[in-house]
């Protein structure tokens, strides 16, 4: 945790956990909804995705922050997005 608050550029205490987990969350509920399509010879009706899952909390003597990545995520964006902010 300590890297990651630096890469904040803050020093690590519980503020900045806080301020970092925070950040997280919100990018956890930013889910992309598909709508009536077809997906890998499956149809979609209604459903939404997530980027990525934290596996654990974050915590301020933690080592690491994981988090485990959606690739149907990824496909949706890279297939329905007309201009995806990533790169694949």
């Amino acid at each position: 945790m300590k890297r990651v608050c630096e890469l904040f550029g803050r020093t690590c205490n519980r503020d900045s956990i806080s301020y970092i987990s925070s950040l997280i969350n919100e990018l956890l509920d930013e889910p992309v909804a598909v709508i009536d399509k077809e997906l890998n010879h499956r149809y979609i009706e209604w459903k939404t995705y997530d980027f990525f899952t934290l596996v654990q909390p974050v915590e301020m003597g933690g080592d690491f922050i994981i988090l485990r990545i959606n690739p149907e995520y990824l496909t949706i964006t890279q297939t329905f997005v007309v201009n995806p902010y990533l790169e694949f």
